[in-house]
């Protein structure tokens, strides 16, 4: 069984949280299919399923890769092949995970499971930790895997996870491939506005009720722009494309700190950079009414946040209760309450970073690397605790059509990226 086989084969197990019995036996498969690495470095199952792999070699830093086994749910409509088949057709490992985030499990394993066979000894500790729930927010997995790490003291220098990758005619006007490494992360958290009132039936009407109210607050919050933030991350990504786009935008993303003001109404218009340069807020559920002839006495809308770096869950939470505060609604804390505040960023001056970047320009020659905004939520949040040097990036090329399977239908992955992935892991473990 070769590296597309052994992918193909973890695509197969339904590692959705909740499905416990697969996860188990997937672990029971990388057993089978990575012997030298179950062998050979200490393997330690936390919180039932969290894997941590730790290749020792008696060094005082530790690099820690991240990656998750966990996937999103899929039904079979709509599917060219069935999400869990992890059937290899047309050039292609398709399949639920095979872009998020089995991949990356499986490319590191491949790559740590090469060099022993090839008796390479590191100069440094490497640890795997995969968590199991980060698509539910990873506190069973990931958080665990933390606290097990901090007792024991364990010394990191640098953490590469998965959440950004090579972008290739995503971004206007850019054909050139581009590398993001994640070196900071926005916060996350989720509030609820609760808007009480005196229901009745719905032949009689009355103004003002909690219907109306939250409809009034929806609006406000879809509309309602944050300040403007830029981050050294989105700073450096800017003057990435200064170098790619053409005039005037080159010109005026040379210095993006003296041109915010001209650049931001642009920005705005574009989702993902707008993304990148403030605080979002998007209403992501709403709850109301029994029957549709009764008027609710209560509407509870739910509020997802993502933070920008350099403010807080806390002073979000402030701002919303700020924009709906004549409007008799309540904004509490969400029941399911889990806050993660912004990972600001990491440096770009050392070594891993250097080493990174020297690997994605040997391995892919045409692209740019920048630095970059992870605007999604990912495990390493929750090692910041653990290491200040936090790096995210896939070295996988994606266009939109790719990326729009993620979590989506058809998720897929070439079988050229897929072994480029593993030497990619391989290549940058030598270099350490």
């Amino acid at each position: 069984m070769g590296e597309i086989e052994r992918l193909s084969e973890s695509i197969k197990f339904r590692t959705v949280a909740g499905n416990w019995e697969e996860f188990s036996k997937l672990e029971r498969f990388l057993e089978e299919a990575f012997p030298l690495t179950h062998s050979r470095l200490r393997v330690s199952k936390i919180n039932e399923h969290a894997l941590l792999y730790e290749w020792d070699v008696g060094s005082q830093e530790t690099v820690l890769f991240l990656a998750h086994t966990d996937v999103v749910p899929a039904s079979e409509e709509g599917w060219a092949h069935h999400p869990f088949s992890g059937d290899v057709a047309d050039g292609f490992v398709w399949g639920r995970g095979t872009l998020d985030d089995k991949s990356s499990v499986m490319g590191l394993l491949e790559a740590v499971e090469r060099l022993l066979s090839e008796n390479f000894n590191p100069s440094h500790n490497f640890m795997l930790a995969f968590g199991f729930d980060e698509e539910t927010k990873g506190y069973m997995g990931a958080k665990k895997i933390v606290e097990h790490l901090q007792e024991r003291k364990i010394k990191i220098k640098a953490i590469l996870d998965e959440g950004s990758a090579i972008v290739k005619g995503v971004i206007p006007k850019i054909d050139r491939p581009i590398a993001l490494v994640g070196i900071a992360e926005k916060g996350y958290a989720s509030f609820d506005l609760v808007a009480k009132g005196k229901g009745g039936h719905s032949s009689t009407p009355t103004r003002n009720s909690p219907v109306e109210r939250m409809a009034v607050a929806v609006q406000r919050i879809s509309r309602y722009k944050s300040k403007t933030v830029l981050t050294r991350s989105t700073e450096e990504f800017l003057k990435t494309l200064s170098h790619l786009w053409g005039f005037p935008l080159n010109v005026l993303l040379r210095n993006p700190r003296l041109t915010l003001s001209l650049l931001e109404p642009i920005f705005s218009k574009i989702p993902s950079l707008n993304a990148m340069l403030r605080t979002t807020m998007c209403v992501t559920m709403l709850n109301a009414g029994v029957a549709d002839n009764v008027v609710p006495e209560k509407v509870v809308a739910t509020v997802n946040c993502r933070i920008i770096p350099g403010e807080t869950s806390e002073q979000v939470f402030e701002r919303l209760k700020e924009i709906v505060k004549d409007l008799e609604i309540e904004v509490v804390k969400n029941e399911n309450w889990q806050v993660s505040d912004p990972v600001p960023d990491s440096d770009l001056e050392g070594e891993f970073y250097r080493l990174l970047v020297e690997t994605i320009q040997q391995m892919f020659p045409d692209s740019v690397v920048s630095p970059y905004l992870t605007i999604g939520a990912t495990d390493s949040r929750h090692y910041r605790g653990l290491c200040q040097n936090i790096y995210r990036f896939s070295p996988l090329i994606m266009d939109k059509e790719l990326l729009e399977t993620v979590h989506g239908k058809n998720e897929r992955l070439s079988i050229e990226s897929y072994k480029k992935m593993c030497e990619f892991y391989r290549v940058l473990m030598t270099k350490l």
